[in-house]
């Protein structure tokens, strides 16, 4: 099987979904592999000149299979996916929603919808009424967690037995621009709440780091992505308030990327939870505020050597499951599965 991939984003900036398939091809697992920044290269060429670059890439390399990732407001073209599908090898054609969408602050786009209804399938992070609003579309859906998508930048030692921070906070606080909090990324007020909570709580013990926190009690101003690895590694809890957390299943790629790191992870609970984390003893609940703290205090006052092999536990749990290596094949078969080739 040969596989044309078309990234979203910066060139170069999907580094895990890169090595996912990188390790497909290198162990023989798919015959050929082609990539192409479709978002990066509208942006340098224009949408036209990218499409067309793409479809002659496509001509000329004649994939069995090509994924589409996160278009957003991209505006691809009926021409361009019926071009696509019309390949001499008829390839199979997925598109991958790496992000959740749904009310009036985040609709699903046109773009989106254009290319969930010509996909063969659709890969999704998450489930529950997202995945029923993609279904009404096309319902020929498959789950695709997150991914450590900073893998290649892990480094001895891997867990620390030394840590400078008792706990961090990665994320940004997002605000409406206009409306006030009528069209507020669902979760968006409830992350606002939670950090005012946890700053009284624990003042500058709890680190924060994103933007838009100014005045916030532990703030440390954002941090680059690349660097969130290390971050993390030195601190032996991560506190997580995820965007939709009415979506069951859902996790941002932070969550893989922590347990790498060998933190213990603090989140509130989504439905799905205890299907994925069945079982372990590095990641804990919560439904409110005070049952937050009550896990971040029970976590901190375990004893340091039994909080480093929890950390060793979560790292393992991560490279089994969270891995680029492992999502991305997963992701290949369920495709398949679900296409019914």
């Amino acid at each position: 099987m040969k596989v044309f991939l078309l990234l979203n984003g910066d060139e170069g900036w999907q580094t895990g979904i890169e090595d996912g398939f990188s390790h497909l091809a290198a162990s023989g697992q798919i015959e050929g592999l082609r990539w192409m920044y479709l978002e990066h290269a509208a942006r340098t060429k224009g949408v036209a000149a990218a499409m067309q670059a793409a479809l002659a890439e496509a001509r000329n390399f004649n994939p069995d299979m090509v994924v589409i990732f996160h278009v957003a407001t991209l505006a691809i073209t009926d021409t361009f996916l019926a071009g696509i599908k019309g390949l001499p090898s008829r390839p199979m054609l997925v598109y991958d929603e790496g992000d959740m969408y749904g009310t009036w602050a985040k609709p699903v786009t046109a773009s989106m919808r254009l290319c969930m209804r010509k996909a063969d399938a659709i890969s999704l992070r998450g489930l529950g009424a997202f995945a029923s609003e993609v279904a009404r579309i096309n319902d020929r859906i498959f789950y695709t967690p997150h991914h450590a998508d900073i893998a290649r930048f892990d480094r001895e030692p891997y867990v620390l037995d030394d840590r400078e921070n008792p706990m961090v906070l990665i994320g940004n606080r997002i605000k409406s621009r206009y409306l006030g909090r009528l069209r507020r990324m669902p979760g968006s007020l409830g992350r606002e709440c939670f950090v005012k909570h946890m700053g009284k709580v624990f003042g500058e013990k709890f680190v924060l780091h994103g933007n838009g926190w100014e005045g916030f009690a532990g703030n440390r101003g954002p941090v680059g992505f690349q660097d969130q690895l290390e971050v993390y590694r030195r601190s032996w809890i991560t506190v997580a308030y995820e965007h939709y957390p009415q979506i069951p299943y859902y996790f941002s790629n932070r969550l893989p990327i922590a347990m790498m790191a060998g933190s213990l992870y603090v989140c509130h609970a989504h439905g799905g939870y205890e299907d994925l984390f069945r079982g372990t003893d590095f990641i804990f609940f919560f439904h409110n505020n005070n049952e937050a703290v009550d896990a971040i205090r029970y976590v901190l006052s375990l004893d340091k050597s039994d909080r480093v092999e929890r950390g060793r536990r979560a790292r393992e749990f991560a490279l089994r499951r969270y891995h680029p290596h492992v999502v991305w094949r997963n992701f290949l078969s369920n495709a398949i599965a679900a296409i019914g080739r």
